[in-house]
């Protein structure tokens, strides 16, 4: 296994092996749209490139356009020569077991935390985290977080521990790849099943199977206003993962529960923004029955995010996604890294300009393309889905359009708007674009990627708090995943340390070393990641000997 590579001096990179692990209905979207990226055959001509691809969900009904997928890329492997042991597919459906069984599993809990890791707190007081009352799910319905968390859990641990093998064999193929990798892992931030077992399989990965020196990239989808208001489970795993990412905070974590609790994102985590696609698509269709048409609007706006973000991340063989992540502090070297802290978030905003039959037809007038793309991109700040309070030092931006289309155009406009929407004032040097020429002549786009994002920078965070607020204390607790194993609920206030997060379920002494104003926004961030990384530098400055 090669480590990555990357020259300060000269900029220059190896080629990633880029593989994906999804989760639940939209995770397998990703995996979908990976394995119908040209760039991931033309990677594996490499002898030394390889391709890994894992989907997990529990029941099996969104797991076959992914095996469906798979079985063509083999073919085109085969029809270009291309040894088939280059690529590894492997799909999971993990069955929603008796009631009984599951119990059995989570009365064990301590048992197989222990074993997983020595300096586990046997806690006398242990009872699972779900309610004995709590009611088995159908596999196709929806599931809550602190349910598939359970599932999850007696698939890795108990039993055949199928889930324990599929990541070990996973491993194993990414550990056999002689160009350095990167692992993504793709779940909706909003959903039951992939949220709620997002945060244990990428523990999993991270700390076990695979160690920490290959980057681990969350891919977390954020809802369109599509479907609606958000959901209560949306605040408790946006502040899980904030947990995580943020240094600070996940010190305060390992600081009571060990190692094992560091952060699993080792590459960082991306959320994709899906709004601007959806209204572009949606906001000039009103033909048909209004509950298909916003059905199909809806799958093709997250279809597109997910085809996106595969071309985008398997692009230049993986150089294009270990770049981006740079700027955040996750692919960097350790003596030249500051980390953003609490803005820790990188942000991907899918912004579509142009769409098949939407508002501008083919043959008419560049004109009228020039003046809709002008439309769409002032939008940008309409439907980003994070605050107009916003700023960052640094954005990447990948301009997408046919030939036909004045590409200039876009690149000035596009710019210009980013620059006056997110980035502070500063030199022409905060920004960096790429054109590429997109097959389709009626479609056009942009990719903009946004290091420097905080969790209350999103508008979904307070839209979520507000439904959260609601639930009774069940309800709060079966929103919640990460820890739940260890009794703690990270969205509720400590009940012996005041001021402090980390609710214990048996009412004993757990917490986590994390102020609750800051787990429910109540206290802000700093204004913007510059301020975090001025301070971090004025740290390092300190230790610096004066020359004589």
């Amino acid at each position: 296994m090669s480590l990555s590579m990357y020259h300060s001096a000269t900029g220059q990179q190896s080629p990633h092996c880029v593989h994906i692990v999804g989760i639940g209905r939209t995770g397998a979207g990703y995996v979908d749209a990976m394995l119908r990226t040209g760039e991931i055959e033309d990677l594996l001509e490499d002898p030394r490139g390889r391709f890994g691809a894992l989907v997990v969900d529990i029941g099996g009904d969104d797991l076959r356009k992914a095996e469906d997928y798979a079985a063509g890329l083999r073919e085109r492997l085969e029809s270009r020569g291309i040894p088939q042991e280059r690529f590894h597919f492997q799909s999971v459906a993990l069955d929603v077991p008796e009631r009984d069984d599951l119990f059995n599993t989570l009365r064990r809990m301590r048992e197989f935390l222990k074993l997983e890791y020595p300096r586990y707190y046997w806690n006398p007081n242990y009872e699972p985290w779900l309610p004995s009352n709590t009611e088995m799910p159908e596999a196709d319905g929806h599931i809550d977080r602190a349910v598939a968390k359970a599932i999850y859990a007696k698939a890795y641990y108990d039993g055949d521990r199928p889930m324990d093998a599929a990541l070990q064999e996973f491993a194993d193929f990414v550990g056999s790849t002689e160009i350095p990798s990167i692992v993504m892992v793709a779940a909706s931030l909003a959903g039951g099943t992939g949220s709620g077992i997002v945060v244990d399989m990428a523990r999993h990965l991270s700390s076990v199977k695979l160690g920490r020196r290959i980057p681990v990239v969350g891919i977390g989808q954020m809802p369109a206003s599509a479907e609606g208001d958000p959901g209560p489970g949306l605040f408790p795993t946006l502040n899980e993962i904030d947990c995580m990412l943020d240094d600070d905070k996940n010190a305060g974590v390992t600081a009571v529960w060990g190692d094992l609790y560091r952060s699993p994102f080792t590459g960082g985590f991306l959320v994709i923004g899906t709004e601007h696609s959806w209204q572009r698509l949606s906001s000039y269709t009103d033909s048909g029955n209004p509950e298909t048409r916003h059905r199909i609007a809806q799958e093709v706006t997250y279809k597109f995010a997910q085809d996106s973000v595969a071309r985008w991340a398997a692009s230049d063989h993986g150089r294009t996604l270990f770049r981006a992540l740079r700027p955040s502090g996750f692919t960097g070297a350790p003596h030249e890294t500051i980390s953003s802290k609490s803005r820790n978030w990188t942000y991907y905003n899918l912004a579509k300009f142009t769409h098949p039959g939407v508002q501008v037809l083919p043959g008419e007038a560049l004109s009228k393309w020039n003046s809709v793309i002008d439309e769409w991109v002032e939008h940008l700040d309409d439907y980003s889905g994070i605050s107009s309070d916003f700023r960052t030092d640094w954005a990447e931006i990948h301009i997408h359009a046919p030939r036909e289309i004045d590409s200039g155009n876009i690149t000035q406009k596009l710019t210009d708007k980013v620059q006056s929407t997110y980035l502070l004032p500063g030199e022409d040097s905060n920004h960096h674009v790429e054109s590429h020429e997109f097959f389709d002549h009626l479609t056009s786009y942009a990719d903009i990627i946004l290091p420097g994002v905080a969790k209350t920078d999103f508008d979904v965070f307070w839209k979520s708090r507000d439904e959260y607020d609601k639930l009774d204390w069940e309800g709060k607790l079966a929103q919640h995943s990460w820890l739940l194993d260890l009794g703690v609920m990270m969205s509720e206030p400590a009940i012996r340390f005041k001021g402090m997060a980390g609710e214990c379920l048996w009412g004993c002494a757990c917490w986590v070393v994390v102020p609750y104003d800051q787990m429910r926004g109540d206290t802000l961030p700093p204004a913007n990641r510059k301020e975090i990384l001025e301070e971090g530098i004025s740290m390092m400055t300190k230790t610096v000997v004066a020359t004589p």
